[in-house]
């Protein structure tokens, strides 16, 4: 399986890079499912289950984390008016949170963050044909209208929490980034719910430093 490098970031060391294959932005990358085995314990499928594998889907999602940790343009949606505001996702060193920053002008962020989440505690994270599916509920008329008059219904994302909490909807930069966006987040929540059952940070092994 080839992955794509993190396109959203233009400040990652290149010695921390370690792939050499990239997709355009006009591609749909092809990621694994995340799964959950009859016992409980949830885990990641990859193509052959080989260690070169692991250890690149490792560094992939690395990568995606020291971009987060650095802050990510997006775009946020309002699912109660349907207005797209300018913002940077951010995720906090330990891999904890995931926080929605606004943004005055590109690459500088608010102080107060406009939405603060926790990973652990995320349920799932769609893509508008997963959100629909779900009977439509995760997707407001007026997120449907925004995502269909811009036409970025490929890059819209829906997040949604295990404690009922309302969801966020968000664009990423493309539907690759949206891609990269879902199989790392779904990752990152189970590291910080690995974290929590362990008493520390760091149980699967990913460092955003």
């Amino acid at each position: 399986m080839a992955f794509a490098s993190c396109t959203a970031c233009e400040h990652v060391d290149k010695s921390e890079e370690n792939f050499t294959s990239q997709h355009g932005q006009d591609k749909r990358t092809q990621y694994e499912a995340v799964q959950e085995n009859s016992g409980g314990t949830t885990q990641v499928s990859t193509a052959n289950d080989a260690p070169p594998e692991k250890s690149r889907l490792r560094e992939f999602v690395k990568d995606f984390a020291k971009c987060a940790v650095r802050g990510v343009a997006c775009t946020v949606i309002d699912s109660r008016t349907g207005a797209g505001v300018t913002a940077a996702y951010h995720v906090d060193p330990s891999l904890q949170r995931l926080t929605l920053r606004h943004t005055q002008k590109e690459g500088a962020a608010t102080e107060m963050p406009y939405r603060d989440l926790d990973l652990a505690r995320i349920q799932e994270v769609h893509d508008m044909d997963s959100a629909k599916s779900t009977g439509g509920s995760l997707l407001p008329e007026p997120v449907l209208q925004a995502a269909d008059s811009d036409g970025t219904r490929d890059r819209l994302l829906v997040i949604t929490f295990e404690d009922g909490t309302e969801p966020a909807h968000l664009l990423e930069g493309s539907s690759v980034d949206r891609d990269r966006f879902i199989m790392c987040v779904k990752i990152l929540k189970l590291y910080a719910q690995n974290a929590h059952t362990l008493g520390g940070v760091g149980a699967g092994g990913i460092g955003a430093k």
